[in-house]
C-alpha cells in the first residue's frame, strides 16, 4: 500500500511538472512575490526626491534607491528618476503597478543634504528602519535654517566679497561686492517670503544688480559689468549645466535635456536682466579699469572668505568648514595650477577630476561630510561661472565679439568639467571597492 501511494505521488509530480513545462512555467514561478509595504514604498519615493532636490544625477539616485530597496529586502521594485519627480515600478505577480512623486522646486539646504545621505548610509549599513528612516527624513524637511536671516544676509555679503577677491581683486572694489552682496542677499530673503517672487528672482535681482552698478560706477573707479560678475554668480546654473552634460554623456537622455534646458533657460534670464539693467541705467557707465589690483594672495584669501560666507548662508552643517575648505582649496590650487600649464579647458578638467576624490576622501573621515556637501559648493570655483556671466556681461556691453568668444568659451568649460568629473567619479568608485573605511555614496 505505502509502495502504491508513492508511485502514484510520483506520477503525479511528473505530470504537473510536465504540464507546467509545456505552457513554460515552473511550480516556483506560481507563487506570487511578497507585497511589499506601503510605508516602504512611500520612504522610496520620497528619498529619491529628496535626492532630486539635492541636485544629484539621475543614475545615481537611482542606484541609491536600488541599494535601500536590497537593504530592506524588497523585491520587484524598479525606478525611473527624472529631475522633477521619481517613477517606481512594482511587480504584483503577473501585473504592475507604477508611482508617482513629484519634487518640488526648492534645493536643499547644505545641513539637509548632510542629513538626507547619513539616512541613506544608516540604511545601507542595516542601522534604521523603515518607521525610523522616515520619521528622520520628515524631520529633515522641517527643519530650519541654523541662522536667522540677518546673518544670512550677511553671509551673501561676504561669500560676495570673497567671489570678488577671487575673480577682481582690487580694494576699491570690495565695499561695491560688500553692498551688492547685502542687496542679493535681502531679495532672496524676500523672495523667499513670498514663493511666486521666486521664479523671477534671477530677472530681478541682475537687473537691479546692474542698475546699481552703472550708477555708481564712479564710486568705485572700476568696469561696473566687473563689479556686477562676483554678485550672480550664485545665480549661475554651473551645477544644473555640468550635471546635465554627465547625464547626456551617460545615456540618460531625459532627464540630462531637462537639466540642460532649465540651466540655459537660467542663463537667460540672467542676460535679460543685466541687458534690463544696463537699458535703465540710461548710460555706458565707465570702461576703465582704475582701481589697482591686490597682490597674489587676494584669491586665496578670498577662497577662505567664500567658504566662510557659504558656510552660513546655505547653512552646511556643524563642524564641516574645516572640510568645505580642504575640498575649496584642492579644487583652486589644482585649477591655478594646471590651468598654467595647460589652459583655462585643461585646468578646469584636472580640477574637476581631482575635487571628486578629495570629497569622498573627506567623505571617509569620521567627522567627514557626506560628498555632495562638500562638491557643491566647489562647483562655484570650477563652474565657468565667472567665464560665462563675463560672457553675458560682454554681450550686453559695448564688447559683443569678446563676449560671444567668452559665451562659447564657457560652454566648452561645461564639457570639460563634465569629463574631469566623470572620470573623478571612476576612479573614486575604484578606491571606494577596496578601500573598507569608504562608504561609498
Amino acid at each position: 500500500m505505502t509502495d502504491w501511494v508513492r508511485r502514484t505521488g510520483r506520477r503525479a509530480g511528473i505530470a504537473l511538472h510536465r504540464r507546467f513545462s509545456a505552457d513554460g512555467v515552473t511550480i516556483e514561478q506560481i507563487a506570487p512575490p511578497p507585497a511589499i509595504p506601503e510605508q516602504l514604498l512611500a520612504l522610496l519615493r520620497n528619498l529619491g526626491v529628496a535626492m532630486c532636490e539635492a541636485g544629484d544625477a539621475a543614475d545615481r539616485v537611482t542606484v541609491i534607491l536600488d541599494d535601500v530597496a536590497h537593504a530592506y529586502a524588497a523585491t520587484g521594485v524598479r525606478f525611473f528618476v527624472l529631475p522633477t519627480g521619481v517613477f517606481v515600478s512594482i511587480a504584483d505577480g503577473p501585473r504592475s503597478r507604477v508611482d508617482f512623486a513629484p519634487s518640488s522646486n526648492r534645493t536643499l539646504r547644505l545641513d539637509q543634504i548632510d542629513e538626507l545621505y547619513r539616512i541613506v548610509d544608516d540604511i545601507r549599513h542595516h542601522q534604521l528602519d523603515v518607521e525610523g528612516a522616515a520619521t528622520r527624513l520628515r524631520a529633515m524637511h522641517a527643519s530650519r535654517p541654523r541662522f536667522g536671516p540677518v546673518l544670512t544676509v550677511v553671509a551673501t555679503a561676504v561669500l560676495t566679497a570673497g567671489l570678488g577677491l577671487m575673480l577682481n581683486p582690487t580694494a576699491v572694489a570690495l565695499p561695491a561686492y560688500v553692498v551688492l552682496g547685502l542687496l542679493v542677499g535681502s531679495l532672496r530673503w524676500f523672495a523667499g517670503r513670498h514663493p511666486a517672487l521666486e521664479p523671477v528672482l534671477p530677472v530681478v535681482t541682475a537687473g537691479v544688480v546692474t542698475w546699481v552698478c552703472f550708477q555708481f560706477s564712479g564710486l568705485v573707479d572700476s568696469r561696473p559689468l566687473d563689479i556686477v560678475i562676483p554678485a550672480l554668480v550664485t545665480f549661475l546654473p554651473g551645477a544644473a549645466l555640468t550635471m546635465a552634460t554627465i547625464e547626456l554623456s551617460g545615456g540618460s537622455m531625459i532627464s540630462g535635456a531637462s537639466r540642460l534646458v532649465y540651466g540655459l533657460e537660467r542663463l537667460l534670464f540672467l542676460s535679460f536682466g543685466i541687458a534690463t539693467g544696463v537699458a535703465l541705467a540710461g548710460l555706458p557707465g565707465s570702461d576703465e579699469t582704475v582701481g589697482h589690483p591686490l597682490g597674489a594672495w587676494a584669491p586665496w584669501v578670498g577662497v577662505l572668505v567664500f567658504a566662510v560666507g557659504q558656510y552660513v548662508a546655505s547653512p552646511a552643517p556643524r563642524r564641516s568648514l574645516l572640510w568645505l575648505l580642504v575640498v575649496l582649496y584642492v579644487a583652486y590650487a589644482t585649477q591655478t595650477i594646471a590651468g598654467t600649464a595647460l589652459g583655462s579647458l585643461g585646468g578646469s578638467l584636472v580640477a574637476a577630476a581631482v575635487v571628486l576624490p578629495a570629497a569622498y576622501a573627506v567623505q571617509a573621515r569620521p567627522s567627514g561630510p557626506p560628498v555632495m556637501v562638500t562638491f557643491l559648493p566647489a562647483f562655484w570655483l570650477l563652474v565657468p561661472g565667472a567665464l560665462g556671466l563675463q560672457g553675458v556681461t560682454e554681450l550686453v556691453g559695448a564688447d559683443s565679439a569678446a563676449g560671444l568668444g567668452d559665451f562659447i568659451n564657457a560652454l566648452m568649460s561645461v564639457a570639460a568639467i563634465a569629463v574631469g568629473v566623470q572620470l573623478g567619479a571612476g576612479w573614486s568608485e575604484r578606491v571606494g571597492r577596496t578601500t573598507g573605511v569608504w562608504r561609498g555614496i
